[in-house]
């Protein structure tokens, strides 16, 4: 967006209907004379009734505009004009009287919005697609506001941009209210791996040892009568008994795993699949680039469980035999993907609103990230998306 000044001039809105105004006053002033007389005063008294129509539709506009709590402002591609009401003065913390230029309402955005907000704008404008963004702004005063800015461009014949209108929104109160319940969710996932660490630390060191000591005993008392028939049948016991404890560590593994802090999401991630392949039989592929060695603790923990609960998924409902699990990374975040060759499901269906999908859902909504998840019933499976930005805009709960 190139440098343009703003006035503090009507509502972009009204500018046509000035616009049409000037027009017709100046017919009125060139053509009338040459009418006869009987077709003069009918065209007088249609431009009088136009402009009436057109005064009250002006004020109409202008009353719903501030009853709405909106702010508009139209940009002119060709002058590099900005202009914008009172009200978008207001949200942005500029001056209210005076002109002051574009880079005015630049210089008051978040610094980690700044850049891309620029980007996007021209992006939009340039292509044709719809302008519909929330960022920040800092005023003068210290406070920071958030902004809906939305709007739509028009274009010549050839395809260049000529203008565009929007409105603006302060949006700052829904975004609290939002920030609220992202810090009770993450209180909650907080608590629930609390409560994970507590029951796989209780399972490993006290059932865990418990199992081992009986299979020592049994032992010893298979040793004594290993040539009775009861001696063989303490072993096939000792055996099942051996199995019952691998299972046993293997859930408490799965409730929490230090393989994660001590080696990082990747191996931890590739380790997992490894498990799951041998223990369901489903050929599990992972796949992984540019992630990060040191991510934070909440990230990688956020994107491992969604990795466990997608192949969970997988094992239970889907019955693939192929499973892919690719994570990447990049100057903006991490993506996760998890992806079956299954039978699929409806996404109308219970399972979709199950509390696994919802576990996953609100962990990548905690992290300020995106879940999407694709699935039709007797076609190709069920894909898991998850974008996760390494710069959470989340408040640590």
């Amino acid at each position: 967006m190139r440098r343009g000044r703003c006035q503090l001039l009507r509502p972009a809105l009204f500018l046509v209907a000035d616009n049409f105004r000037t027009t017709m006053t100046r017919r009125k002033a060139s053509n009338m004379g040459g009418l006869p007389q009987d077709a003069a005063n009918t065209a007088k008294r249609a431009v009088r009734s136009l402009e009436k129509a057109l005064l009250t539709r002006e004020e109409w506009l202008r009353l719903a505009a501030q009853g709405s709590q909106l702010g508009l402002w139209y940009w002119d591609e060709i002058t590099q004009g900005l202009f914008c009401d009172r009200r978008t003065r207001e949200m942005f913390g500029v001056t209210l009287k005076g002109e002051v230029t574009v880079e005015t309402f630049y210089k008051v955005l978040h610094p980690d919005d700044a850049a891309w907000v620029r980007k996007v704008w021209r992006d939009r404008l340039e292509k044709g697609l719809p302008y519909d963004i929330e960022y920040r702004v800092q005023r003068s005063d210290g406070s920071i506001r958030w902004i809906n800015s939305r709007g739509s461009g028009y274009y010549d014949k050839a395809g260049k941009p000529r203008y565009m209108i929007g409105v603006v929104f302060d949006i700052t109160e829904r975004k609290e209210v939002e920030q609220q319940h992202l810090q009770f969710g993450g209180r909650l996932i907080n608590a629930q791996e609390q409560e994970r660490m507590r029951l796989a630390q209780e399972i490993h060191d006290d059932f865990g040892q418990r199992l081992s000591l009986f299979m020592v005993e049994l032992e010893a008392i298979a040793q004594m009568t290993k040539e009775t028939n009861a001696g063989k049948r303490l072993r096939e016991l000792i055996r099942a008994l051996g199995d019952l404890t691998h299972d046993i560590h293997s859930v408490s593994h799965r409730l929490y795993s230090s393989k994660l802090e001590v080696l990082g999401l990747v191996p931890s991630i590739r380790s997992l699949c490894a498990e799951f392949a041998k223990q369901h039989g489903i050929q599990t592929r992972f796949e992984h680039g540019d992630v990060p060695h040191h991510l934070p603790t909440d990230t990688a923990l956020s994107l491992f469980r969604i990795v466990q609960e997608g192949l969970h998924n997988v094992s239970k409902h889907s019955g693939a035999s192929k499973v892919k699990v690719g994570l990447r990374g990049n100057s903006d975040g991490i993506s996760l993907t998890v992806c079956d060759n299954g039978t699929g499901f409806n996404l109308s269906d219970d399972l979709s609103r199950g509390i696994g999908i919802q576990g996953m859902r609100e962990r990548a909504r905690w992290l300020g990230g995106r879940f999407e998840i694709k699935s039709r019933p007797l076609m190709e499976g069920t894909q898991i998306a998850v974008t996760v930005p390494l710069k959470s805009v989340r408040t640590a709960a």
